[in-house]
């Protein structure tokens, strides 16, 4: 089997696990690149920053497997790839194994935490050797509402680092029941966008979720929220969410995701939110490294690679 690796940094225990399936090529290519770049390939292991659509789908006439180390599948035309009688891997539904990868969750609560408490930009005045205490006075957790938007795995997590700080905890989920999580209270998303200093997503990108913090949602947030978002950009409003920072309604936006980000390094300098944050002290990015942690990468890659090789095998 020939199997092309477009993942950069691929861990050496998942290498030796690609290697025994037959010859596998290592490459970094660019979008344009990609359609030339799969033809010959059986096998595909692709990361996030590339679309695998229809027509680099097309281009590997000889393809049977799409493996991803990941849960959101927005970057594949799962369906187009299917109709093909192909194969497409992923981490979506692996939930005891996910249950063991929180680094998602990790940063989303440190994102918070930030947010909150001023980091980024207290340690920006300490590198210009000022000692201007008060001009970082941030927000204490404990008492506070945190709203979780989706009671999934990461959820889950978020909702007990809460407990463990004292927060109260509401979620809204349609697929999780009220009895799953006692220690904690279901409300409708209205109801839990009124109620929260805090709001965090972990939900999936859906056609019925693209969008959901939008112009309307964002207004029925209590005045001077917290808003965290390490699920996918297209969540969110950005026009909407960059105007309720601008208007003081929200009182900070913290992501690592954002809308349309395959085309972000070509558009950096136009990008409003980056503009804004430049200025702000109520606005952190960070690009795209939820999942980014040696040993969460480490156990992914070689989670996925082995799940190839068993589908592979029969």
């Amino acid at each position: 089997m020939k199997i092309l690796n477009l993942v950069e940094q691929f861990s050496e225990e998942a290498k030796s696990v690609l290697a025994a399936l037959g010859e596998v090529d290592y490459r970094s290519v660019r979008q344009e690149e990609l359609a030339a770049a799969v033809a010959p390939y059986e096998a595909l292991f692709v990361r996030l920053g590339l679309q695998y659509d229809k027509t680099v789908i097309d281009a590997a006439p000889n393809l049977k497997y799409i493996a991803t180390a990941t849960t959101g599948l927005n970057h594949i035309d799962v369906a187009y790839a299917e109709s093909k009688g192909i194969k497409v891997i992923s981490l979506r539904g692996e939930n005891q194994f996910l249950d063991t990868i929180t680094s998602t969750a990790e940063l989303a609560f440190g994102l918070l935490i930030d947010l909150a408490r001023y980091t980024p930009w207290a340690y920006d005045s300490i590198r210009r050797y000022e000692m201007k205490m008060d001009d970082f006075r941030g927000t204490s957790l404990f008492g506070k509402t945190l709203g979780i938007v989706g009671m999934g795995r990461l959820g889950k997590i978020i909702a007990a680092g809460a407990a463990g700080w004292r927060m109260n905890v509401v979620f809204t989920d349609p697929n999780v029941p009220q009895e799953k999580f006692p220690q904690y209270t279901k409300v409708s998303m209205d109801e839990l966008l009124g109620q929260s200093d805090f709001v965090s997503l972990h939900v999936h990108l859906l056609p019925e979720t693209a969008g959901l913090l939008g112009e309307s949602a964002i207004g029925k947030m209590k005045k001077g929220a917290l808003l965290v978002n390490t699920s996918r950009g297209e969540l969110v409003d950005e026009a909407a969410v960059l105007r309720a920072l601008e208007n003081g309604h929200l009182g900070g936006y913290a992501t690592d995701v954002l809308t349309r980000e395959l085309d972000f390094t070509k558009k950096f300098e136009n990008h409003p939110l980056v503009e804004y944050a430049k200025k702000s002290h109520n606005c952190i990015m960070v690009p795209h490294t939820g999942g980014l942690t040696h040993e969460s990468r480490r156990d992914t890659d070689v989670f996925i690679a082995t799940k190839l090789a068993a589908a592979v095998r029969g």
